[in-house]
């Protein structure tokens, strides 16, 4: 019963002290890493058929030590490298992008293509209200929707549709197949 008492207090702190050396992942994988070994442990420590205090610390001692342990995990998890020698890999590695970035791009270019869509679609629905004019001195380009000329010639917009319309469904087309690329790594 002391040695058993012995052997799973030994086992513990090497668990804990695993667990604060893995607080650069998140808690949830630091948890599943920290099963995984006690499992690991366990599993080793009945195929050696020997549950004494010393195959305890051969049995931790093939593992290294939590520290370095704990870095070889953070480099599986962070760069992919292959995780610590005799151990599984993590079932899902998260390369830490931010959620918030995802639905950054998602909007982002979501929002642009559908500029360039309705820029050609106000073009088309009120050509003499929607164009693009150089002003007077040719210093600077206005993009308006009205009816003031700025004092300036438009520049033959027809150009402005087909381009607007293409532009607008490949930014669409890139953003959707960026965002499932990027989906993998939320």
């Amino acid at each position: 019963m002391e040695r058993e008492m012995a052997r799973n207090e030994l086992i513990h702190s090497y668990l804990s002290e695993l667990e604060m050396y893995l607080s650069r992942v998140n808690k949830i994988q630091a948890q599943e890493i920290v099963k995984e070994i006690e499992s690991h442990i366990y599993d080793s420590l009945i195929m050696e058929s020997d549950e004494s205090h010393d195959t305890t610390e051969v049995v931790l001692g093939r593992l290294g030590t939590p520290k370095e342990l704990a870095s070889g995990y953070i480099e599986h998890i962070n760069i992919g490298v292959a995780p610590p020698k005799g151990l599984k890999p993590m079932t899902k590695i998260t390369m830490g992008m931010s959620k918030s970035f995802y639905y950054l791009i998602f909007v982002l270019g979501g929002s642009l293509g559908l500029t360039f869509i309705a820029t050609a679609l106000a073009k088309l629905i009120a050509p003499p209200k929607f164009g693009v004019w150089i002003a007077e001195h040719g210093n600077s380009i206005i993009v308006s929707f009205s009816n003031n000329s700025y004092h300036s010639n438009e520049v033959p917009a027809i150009w402005l549709v087909p381009i607007s319309l293409l532009s607008g469904l490949v930014i669409l087309y890139l953003t959707k197949r960026l965002t499932q690329l990027l989906k993998v790594f939320v």
